[in-house]
């Protein structure tokens, strides 16, 4: 796993668990011009493959993307 992907694991993880989207079971993120595509594209493909959680492409690049779950049925 590459430095630049575990950078960019944390940065989402970081926002995923903010008390704002926790609070509203979803979260919208952006790959930044820093952030590779391959990586983007990596750490979407491994979100996908989780229970519960659902992810919205907000434009045509899916380089906005909103990340919804259901905590209920996680716990279920």
């Amino acid at each position: 796993m590459s430095k630049s992907y575990e950078q960019l694991v944390k940065r989402v993880q970081k926002e995923i668990g903010s008390p704002g989207a926790q609070s509203k079971h979803c979260v919208e993120i952006q790959r930044r011009d820093d952030e590779s595509h391959e990586d983007w594209a990596q750490m979407l493909a491994d979100l996908s493959t989780v229970e519960n959680v659902t992810l919205t492409p907000m434009d045509d690049d899916a380089e906005h993307i909103r990340i919804t779950w259901n905590p209920e049925e996680s716990m279920a």
